[in-house]
């Protein structure tokens, strides 16, 4: 044994002698010299580990102290938009808003005066980065996690970034989720929610849904308006959506919409009164009426209440002329209106709510139709009491002039008045103003003389000038007067010609400007937030590739480790055997190395992850309009949310071209808005794009414009509809379903004029039709028609059809007219035809549809029971006559005694006695 270990020693020192590396000499102050001696390669192997072992010491503490959980002191150094920033030696410390305590109550800022520039507290790491020198903070013991996977119901603390549009707030749910507040389904003032709006405020949310691109909509709480049920009187945030003519367009919560009609807007009457409105403004409105028409508004000061009203936009100037609005609309009153049509027949002015004046161009007159523009403010006088048409009552009217109108009788010599070329001659210029006509003869045209050749040059057909009769003259063959007027200059010097041109009450009020608050709410930009998002990734980011630089720190080690091993290798081992320890060395090595590559690779997946995800941020922020138009027509293709404008039928509409229901829905929206000119485009498109085969879904169409037509049209026009629909359309058919619409409105004397029309057709040979006049006329109360119309019917219908119609006139005979005569008729019928079992049961029916008469009345009681008497003894099948055995039985049990019952069940056993 000790020769094996002098063995070693002697060959240990023969292998270092032959390695020794013989430094210099070096010479001391005292100038002696001395060798230094050799360092061997064991003593530098241990000084290494030693230097290695205070450098893990060091970051061992480090480690100990940046320890998830651990509890430090840090100093406030700055406080942005949603999260403190702190120092901790030489490290930057983030604490987000959701990290902090919530406030007791709701409504109080997170960030209270603890929240002040240098200022110290108290956080637990919730992670750290190295190398960026990043700590993330939190204010609790036990860290909250910091994503969570979100649900329709759940209550979360949300903490209020900011108003990021007109409509909505957007909070925080969690450090990396944020949430939206509605206002106008959430709030029930557009001031309640300005206490909420500030940033940092806590709010205690439910999540209401979640959309397709994973956006979170809150609700505040269970007491959110949204759940509640809209009815009349009610006031709210609306959302100014759009703005026509006649009215604006206004969201209200749980995706209902409403409408503010011009004669809805103000209390004072303004000529103008949208033109201080804008889309996409908050605006407080009440309730009017909720019908047909749908959710109609109103913003007039006096239903609002001061401090409401005082929320919306408001009128800067006074206005030109005082109009008060009239609440008497009896005949002759002069009353202020909207025009919300305009045709070439007929004006329709909005009086009030239901309300609406009908005036004619005719007497309108062409020089006063530029005051009657759709959406102007109008005078005009009552002609005529309300008639009721459908949901709306109609008057007569007429516009309100200065002077009395101009006629042939009361026009005299000296008059000025506004005059219509209507014809240009070589001689002179035809006039007309409404029935008084006349000549301007080519002298009296200008003071100077005035070329014939140019006279078609100077003036056109259709022009408005102003005349002075100068003469009249009577055409004894057509019984006309003919006036001669002057067109000279002369005449008008003094004269102020808007005077006979426009009428005194129109007068435009003031160019207001849209309006603009003292204290504008401020939208602020979500780019902090999605710059805070693209952070957290480039955080990651930055920590895969500090893990990718300490794999090349171990590379390095491991080099070293095996440059080590070499060394001892060959210190163990003789010369000879070099070969096998440089075999061993590089089987190490590269297992060493595939190790770290397979390490590289996957640190390599996690970089391209980190890349990916940044793009697809990158990708969700540039198609988040997209997806939001995406979920939208996911929407409105499964029906779950009702279009809101053109564009969402539009898209509906290229889905399924031949629905008439959204067509139909398309027509309702704009008569909605008042717009009947574009809702009578609408029906026209639908009536070409609807495929000739889907006979259904056209005549819905037609019908949906007949009613159209009918509210706002004139016969005329309903008439040409008409025409063209039954070219198209079984004539029949649509003859019916137009009387219907006459008499559902209560307009009788056109029902009468479209039967007349019908009877002229192939309407005489039709029972069905015969049975439908005879309806109408009972339910007008015309019994002597009636009572000839079954005669004529009879000579008129083959005999197959005579037997429908007498029967159908007995049963409206019982229905609207005389009892008597129906019976009567029947009498006829079941002794003309007394096996007809159909009849007799129909006969039945009739006697036995008035159960409180007849529990009244012996006389009916005994007149049933010989009429069951007759049904029983009948010579038909036996089947029959069990039917009627059964009938009369039901009837005895009902209104009968048990006397009577048993005389039933007597008659029934000797029937079937005697049969067997």
């Amino acid at each position: 044994m000790v020769e094996k270990v002098k063995k070693t020693a002697t060959k240990t020192t023969t292998a270092t002698s032959k390695k020794t590396i013989s430094k210099p000499t070096t010479v001391s102050k005292s100038t002696t010299t001395s060798t230094t001696k050799p360092i061997s390669k064991n003593e530098k192997i241990v000084n290494n580990k030693e230097i290695n072992n205070n450098n893990n010491n060091n970051n061992s503490n480090e480690n100990d102290r940046f320890k998830i959980g651990n509890k430090i002191e840090v100093s406030i150094k700055e406080i942005r938009d949603f999260e403190v920033i702190t120092t901790f030696e030489d490290y930057i410390g983030k604490l987000h808003v959701c990290n902090i305590p919530t406030p007791e109550k709701e409504g109080e800022s997170v960030l209270n005066s603890t929240f002040k520039k240098g200022n110290t507290i108290n956080c637990y790491i919730v992670s750290v980065e190295p190398t960026a020198k990043i700590i993330t903070l939190t204010m609790f013991e036990q860290s909250k996690p910091q994503t969570k996977q979100f649900k329709v119901g759940q209550q979360v603390d949300a903490i209020v970034y900011g108003l990021t549009s007109v409509n909505e707030i957007t909070c925080w749910i969690s450090p990396t989720q944020v949430g939206t507040i509605e206002i106008i389904s959430n709030f029930q003032n557009i001031s309640q929610f300005k206490s909420f709006k500030e940033k940092n405020t806590f709010i205690k949310c439910l999540i209401k849904s979640i959309g397709i691109d994973n956006k979170i909509y809150l609700s505040i709480g269970k007491d959110s308006i949204s759940n509640e049920k809209i009815k009349i009187g009610d006031i709210m945030i609306g959302l100014i959506k759009e703005i026509g003519n006649v009215s604006m367009k206004v969201q209200l919560y749980n995706n209902l919409s409403g409408e503010v009609r011009l004669i809805d807007i103000n209390d004072e009457l303004r000529t103008n009164p949208l033109s201080i409105y804008k889309t996409e403004t908050l605006l407080m409105v009440r309730v009017k009426s909720i019908g047909k028409e749908g959710i109609l508004l109103t913003t007039y000061k006096s239903l609002l209440g001061l401090k409401i009203w005082e929320m919306n936009p408001k009128y800067k100037h006074q206005r030109a002329v005082k109009r008060s609005i009239t609440t008497d609309f009896i005949v002759g009153a002069q009353v202020w209106g909207f025009v919300i049509e305009k045709t070439q027949q007929i004006i329709r002015v909005e009086l009030k709510g239901q309300l609406i004046a009908i005036l004619q161009v005719e007497d309108v007159g062409p020089f006063l139709l530029s005051s009657c523009d759709v959406g102007r403010l109008v005078r005009v006088v009552i002609a005529s009491e309300p008639t009721i048409e459908g949901s709306l009552q109609i008057v007569k009217a007429h516009l309100q002039v200065d002077k009395t109108a101009f006629t042939p009788k009361t026009i005299k010599v000296d008059d000025i008045l506004p005059l219509e070329i209507v014809e240009i001659k070589n001689y002179g210029l035809f006039v007309r103003n409404k029935k008084v006509s006349g000549l301007a003869h080519i002298t009296e045209l200008d003071d100077e003389p005035v070329d014939s050749e140019q006279i078609d040059k100077l003036y056109s057909i259709g022009e408005f000038v102003l005349g002075k009769c100068i003469g009249k003259e009577k055409n004894k063959e057509k019984g006309k007067t003919l006036f001669k007027f002057s067109l000279k200059p002369e005449h008008f010097e003094s004269i102020d010609m808007e005077k006979y041109l426009k009428c005194s009450w129109d007068q435009e009020d003031p160019i207001e400007e849209i309006y603009q608050p003292s204290k504008p709410m401020k939208i602020i930009s979500t780019l902090p937030i999605k710059s805070f998002l693209v952070e957290l990734n480039q955080l990651s980011e930055s920590s895969s590739s500090s893990s990718s630089n300490s794999k090349k720190n171990k590379l390095e080690t491991i080099k070293e480790e095996i440059e080590d091993q070499e060394i001892n290798q060959q210190d163990s081992n003789e010369d000879d055997d070099e070969f096998k320890s440089t075999t061993l060395i590089n089987s190490i090595l590269s297992k060493k190395r595939k190790d770290i590559k397979d390490e590289d690779e996957i640190d390599e997946d996690e970089i391209t992850d980190s890349k990916k995800k940044q793009k697809t941020e990158k990708n969700k922020n540039k198609n988040k309009q997209e997806q939001e138009i995406q979920e939208r027509e996911y929407l409105l293709a499964n029906n779950n949310v009702a279009p809101e404008g053109p564009q969402d039928f539009e898209r509906m509409i290229l889905g399924t071209p031949n629905s008439s229901y959204i067509w139909i829905k398309f027509m309702s929206y704009y008569l909605g808005l008042s717009e009947i000119s574009k809702a009578r485009e609408i029906g026209e498109r639908a009536i070409k794009k609807i495929i000739p085969t889907e006979v259904l879904e056209q005549r819905n169409i037609w019908i949906a414009m007949y009613n159209l037509e009918n509210l706002y049209g004139t016969p005329d026009s309903l008439l040409k509809l008409f025409q063209r629909s039954i070219q198209y359309q079984d004539p029949k058919t649509m003859y019916l379903t137009i009387i219907n619409i006459f008499e559902n409105t209560g307009k009788f004397e056109r029902t009468e004029e479209y039967f007349k029309m019908l009877f002229k057709k192939a309407g005489k040979h039709s029972a069905k039709v015969w049975c439908r006049y005879g309806e109408f006329l009972l339910k007008c109360n015309n019994i002597e028609v009636f009572n000839s119309i079954l005669s004529r019917a009879l000579e008129i219908l083959p005999k197959k059809k005579q037997i429908k119609v007498i029967n159908k006139f007995a049963q409206l005979e019982y229905r609207l007219g005389d009892i008597e005569r129906g019976r009567t008729i029947f009498e006829g019928l079941v002794s003309n035809y007394p096996n007809r079992t159909d009849v007799w049961n129909i006969y039945l029916d009739m006697e036995l549809r008035d159960k409180d008469a007849i529990k009244s009345s012996k006389e009916l009681k005994e007149k049933i029971r010989m009429l069951f008497n007759r049904t029983i003894a009948l010579k038909v099948s036996d089947r029959n006559i069990k039917q009627f055995f059964k009938r009369f039985l039901q009837f005895e049990k009902e209104f009968g005694t048990n006397f009577t019952t048993n005389e039933v069940k007597k008659l029934a056993i000797k029937f079937v006695e005697s049969n067997n």
